[in-house]
């Protein structure tokens, strides 16, 4: 049986799927050949003149049997060769998908960000070749930009989230500001409008001018910087979301006036 196995590689090694048995990894420049371009001649049924014969002896009608016997066999041989070569042709179209998805895959392999491999088919190089050298050259300079450009997206999101701690303090300062103007806003509005009664009921000429609230300082723009967040390790800044709603003080300063 080992044999039979053997001698069966054998064979397909000097064919045109020697691909399948062959010790080299497949890419997608492998290209195995179907040979589904075989014409199959349409199928026929058997002469009107055959089944007009009447036999008249034992030999005609032997032979007569023979003729049907083997016309059905190569109906039925035809019927098979169909069927296979119909499932050549849809292995055919599978196997360029699979080396359409498999050509993909290796180009996102030669993409691949820097990851200290130099070459990436696993063969020996010469170390001290010019070609061997250049790669070197190369992959260390991308290595140094892709730590620069990090240091440089870490400096940023640092900057940003001192930023927002800074506007979320004058946020603060500033609602609690116009919050205190507001309380002595209504205080204010609250005495002149009881001098103002005593003063009508004593029938006597009010002057005094109505309290103003005045325009408040309004919200604050949230500081924004525009950094694209793509950091390969998946490095999260844990910065706070603040949400201030704007038309607050607007709406407030509405009511007041």
């Amino acid at each position: 049986m080992q044999s039979d196995i053997e001698l069966l590689i054998q064979q397909l090694q000097d064919t045109s799927l020697s691909g399948l048995v062959s010790d080299k990894t497949i890419t997608s420049d492998t290209h195995l050949q179907h040979g589904t371009a075989h014409p199959i001649s349409p199928m026929k049924n058997s002469s009107p003149l055959a089944c007009t014969i009447q036999p008249k002896t034992s030999n005609e009608v032997l032979l007569l049997t023979l003729l049907h016997e083997s016309e059905a066999a190569n109906i039925t041989l035809k019927r098979r060769v169909i069927e296979l070569q119909a499932a050549n042709v849809l292995n055919e179209m599978y196997c360029n998908m699979l080396r359409g998805q498999l050509a993909k895959q290796e180009e996102k392999g030669r993409k691949g960000k820097g990851k200290g491999k130099l070459m990436g088919d696993g063969l020996p190089r010469l170390l001290s070749s010019d070609e061997f050298y250049e790669k070197v050259v190369v992959c260390e300079e991308a290595q140094k930009k892709a730590v620069a450009e990090k240091k440089l997206k870490k400096a940023e999101r640092e900057q940003r989230a001192e930023a927002l701690v800074t506007w979320k303090k004058l946020e603060e300062k500033r609602k609690i500001d116009n919050k205190a103007r507001r309380a002595e806003y209504h205080a204010a509005m609250q005495r002149w409008r009881e001098v103002k009664a005593v003063a009508k009921a004593e029938k006597r000429k009010f002057n005094e001018e109505q309290p103003r609230l005045g325009k408040l300082p309004q919200a604050i723009p949230r500081p924004t910087i525009d950094v694209q967040e793509e950091d390969d390790e998946g490095d999260d800044s844990g910065e706070e979301e603040i949400v201030v709603n704007e038309d607050e003080d607007s709406s407030e300063d509405e009511r007041d006036v």
